[in-house]
């Protein structure tokens, strides 16, 4: 019926091109947009899904900056997940038949935020909207697992992954030193302050511990074209990851956050590709000791072995770093006070809920503009926003979701099926990045850090779900040829 509606109205404006050249003009360009909407809307998982990809990319490569696109308080990533929301409705269902009760504790999770949100939204406005995001962004979950496990992606996701990978280790690096040498002179985006360019040494650390994991299962042999197999491709990957880790190894949430997920992976599969990553790992260290290699860019902290030094023995105990020692007693002594007043206090139930300041109302502010609204701690600010329910909620999700994900493993491995375990390990290191990225900084509460994890999350969902149906659907399952959801199993 659009269609015919649109051809009427293109016998209309040729006939009124000879009279009404104006009012034909003007219906022609009508026409031209409603065709483009007919068409989005025929596609609109898929360019739901396109848009949130571009958004990952965005976030990934500019960091905070791409998140100030758009006009206040309408920027991108409340863009995305709108348009999310309306392709998932049209599709009219998530589509998990086996992980419910995942997307029940998903749901647990986002009511008990909801109810400790909207009692403050007349008291703090637009404040309480903005700190709401940290547990509202779990729709992306919902989102990319409907529309995945709709359109049969999963395999086209990774293999767009592996494409990207590259690039991002040759932009991470080079990121940081032009924000750290030339921040005053970034552009900013209009009507904010914010650079277009605005990288941190923890959310780069995120990723780059996704792509150790990856490949160290060798997951790029599986995904990547054969022209980016060669050997020297390989090592020339790890030779940019540690120019990536040595560009953020000021602070120490970057090199828990790699190291995590690296180590993770050698654990659980120890003939994993280690050999290359350890070989390069001992070269590097040993030209900044032999040259004594020290880099400032502007910090507190220089870029060296000695710092590189500090910065591991600080994590497991007292550096003798001043710098160091005091933010880690900062943030120590916050949590403390967090626990204090919820598990020990007043705020056992509801938390101080979801508009208030808390470094300035818990007396740990250290902006002069306050803009320091979360402590350094997503967990905690679960806990300080939603009070224990809130933070065992959160809690209970993620365990579950972990102990799924190792389970799928073992599945795997029992099936001699090494692709799917592999994948099952990967998404498992990478989520694990996310959460200890999470636990020393503000990350999961702004998009660049919380639509990424609950994507990944939601893409965690879809393959959980895909490697049930793909397993049942033989009593001796080999290694599927597509990871994609077999015709017969697309929702219809």
């Amino acid at each position: 019926m659009t269609w015919l509606a649109l051809l009427m109205a293109a016998l209309l404006v040729g006939v009124l091109a000879t009279e009404q050249p104006l009012l034909a003009g003007a219906l022609a360009a009508l026409m031209v947009l409603l065709a483009g909407l007919v068409r989005v809307w025929d596609r609109l998982s898929q360019f739901a899904l396109g848009f949130i990809g571009v958004s990952l990319i965005g976030y990934a490569f500019l960091g905070k900056g791409y998140s100030y696109i758009g006009v206040p308080p309408l920027f991108v990533g409340e863009m995305a997940l709108g348009v999310g929301l309306l392709a998932l409705w049209r599709v009219g269902t998530v589509g998990i038949r086996h992980y419910r009760g995942l997307l029940a504790l998903l749901g647990v999770f986002m009511v008990i935020g909801l109810i400790n949100t909207v009692p403050y939204i007349g008291l703090y406005k637009i404040d309480a909207l903005r700190d709401s995001v940290v547990w509202l962004y779990a729709a992306f979950a919902l989102i990319v697992a409907g529309l995945l496990l709709r359109l049969g992606w999963l395999e086209r996701v990774i293999t767009q992954y592996a494409r990207f990978l590259p690039w991002f280790l040759l932009f991470a690096p080079v990121s940081v030193v032009i924000f750290k040498l030339f921040e005053n002179s970034i552009p900013a985006w209009p009507g904010s302050d914010t650079p277009l360019l605005f990288p941190k040494g923890g959310d780069i650390a995120v990723h780059l511990a996704g792509i150790v994991a990856f490949l160290l299962l060798g997951l790029h042999h599986r995904f990547t074209s054969p022209e980016n197999r060669r050997g020297w491709h390989e090592w020339l990957w790890w030779g940019l990851i540690l120019l990536g880790i040595l560009s953020i190894s000021e602070g120490r949430a970057g090199l828990v956050t790699v190291g995590a997920s690296g180590l993770f992976i050698i654990l659980l599969r120890p003939r994993s590709g280690w050999g290359r990553p350890l070989y390069m790992v001992v070269m590097v260290l040993t030209l900044l000791i032999a040259t004594n290699f020290k880099l400032n860019l502007g910090g507190q902290r220089d870029i060296s072995a000695e710092s590189l030094l500090l910065n591991v023995q600080s994590i497991v105990g007292d550096s003798g770093s001043d710098v160091r020692e005091g933010t880690r007693t900062w943030r120590l002594d916050w949590w403390k006070e967090i626990v204090d007043y919820t598990v020990y206090g007043p705020y056992f139930w509801t938390g101080k809920g979801y508009g208030i300041n808390l470094a300035d109302s818990d007396g740990f502010q250290v902006e002069q503009d306050h803009s320091l609204r979360n402590p350094h701690n997503g967990h905690m600010t679960f806990l300080a926003r939603s009070g224990v329910p809130g933070f065992l909620a959160w809690v209970a999700l993620q365990l579950a979701f972990g102990f799924s994900l190792l389970r799928a493993y073992a599945r795997a491995r029992a099936a001699r099926n090494t692709l799917w375990a592999n994948l099952n390990l990967w998404i498992f290191a990478y989520w694990l990045a996310f959460l200890v990225n999470a636990s020393f900084d503000v990350y999961l509460e702004g998009p660049q850090g919380g639509i990424w994890f609950w994507c990944l999350f939601g893409f965690g969902l879809a393959a959980l779900e895909t490697q049930r149906r793909q397993f049942a659907l033989s009593e001796s399952p080999a290694v599927p040829s597509a990871l994609s959801v077999p015709t017969a199993l697309k929702e219809s």
